[in-house]
């Protein structure tokens, strides 16, 4: 009777052991992934957040804007990023915040601001697909038992016509 005992201990050691030190290394690997999904998208998320700053910072020194114009900046912002505010709209902003703006230098103006509006949408995206990624990860079996952290990584998207196949988290 003890030699069975001693058998069902020694296979049960034989297939729990080899499962632990599974367990163990998936956990390691789950772990590492959500966190490099985790810091990707906070890279992103800073990105996104200097856009504002740099679109702001080019529009001022170039169209000659004073900082308490900021305000009205904030209301238009969403419509130069969604191209929802056309040329007119945002040269007449421009005047009345700056009465001497130089007509011709619009044109390189609109371009920064068009270079850095693809990059929000490119970041933007991004920042989505590594959303899903992690909200995947994180409910996908076995790793929804083996990571620790299986909250969701905030962000609203900024609604652009080139975001709205993203849904919001």
């Amino acid at each position: 009777m003890i030699g069975w005992i001693i058998v069902i201990i020694f296979l049960l050691m034989l297939f729990l052991i080899p499962v632990g030190i599974a367990a163990w290394v998936l956990s390691i690997r789950y772990n590492r992934q959500e966190k490099l999904l985790r810091d990707e998208s906070e890279a992103h998320r800073r990105i996104l957040e200097g856009t504002y700053d740099r679109i702001w910072n080019n529009i001022k020194q170039r169209a000659g804007i004073k900082e308490k114009y900021r305000r009205s900046f904030n209301d238009i912002y969403p419509d130069l990023l969604n191209q929802s505010i056309n040329n007119e709209e945002f040269i007449d902003w421009i005047l009345e915040c700056n009465s001497d703006f130089d007509p011709n230098e619009y044109v390189p103006l609109w371009e920064t601001i068009e270079r850095d509006r693809q990059k929000f949408i490119d970041h933007q995206r991004r920042m989505l697909s590594l959303i899903k990624e992690h909200r995947i990860l994180v409910s996908g079996v076995p790793a929804k038992w083996l990571i620790k952290d299986t909250s969701a990584i905030q962000y609203v998207p900024m609604d652009t016509d080139f975001a709205r196949w993203g849904r919001r988290i």
